[in-house]
């Protein structure tokens, strides 16, 4: 049975220590979910579960050790889940750009219905405004439940 990866991107760094668990529950939410998956192997990286602010001292020495270790994870991926918490996070885009550019299926969550750049909306295939709908999507047509 072939593994399905699936990496969680969103912004980090608007939350610091203090809010880390707001930046972080939807993340720890869809791998729950996702993992728990009876006809398929399933994988999510929540790349806070390896590097967060919350880490003292912090598990990494150089943001480029972060960046690597990230964007080598997204390459890997079947699916990109983007939340778009922070819809100016460089980091965040940095991941979409490089998913769009591997032709990796990007899948976006903007609970705020932000207007988005219009980048960001043409590089996601869909975006919800609902959690429960993007789960119950991902689900039907990517994890075949």
């Amino acid at each position: 049975m072939k593994n399905f990866q699936i990496y969680l991107a969103g912004g980090m760094s608007k939350f610091d220590k203090d809010k880390f668990d707001e930046g972080n529950n939807w993340r720890v939410v869809l791998k729950n979910v996702f993992e728990n998956n009876e006809k398929m192997n399933v994988t999510v990286i929540n790349p806070n579960d390896y590097f967060n602010f919350k880490d003292n001292p912090p598990q990494y020495r150089s943001q480029r050790e972060v960046m690597e270790f990230d964007l080598n994870k997204v390459r890997n991926s079947d699916l990109i889940i983007i939340n778009y918490n922070d819809m100016y996070s460089l980091g965040t885009m940095a991941e979409l750009a490089i998913a769009y550019e591997h032709r990796i299926p990007v899948i976006g969550l903007d609970e705020q219905k932000q207007e988005l750049y219009p980048w960001q909306v043409e590089m996601t295939n869909r975006i919800f405004d609902n959690i429960q709908e993007l789960i119950e999507y991902v689900k039907c047509f990517y994890l075949c439940e």
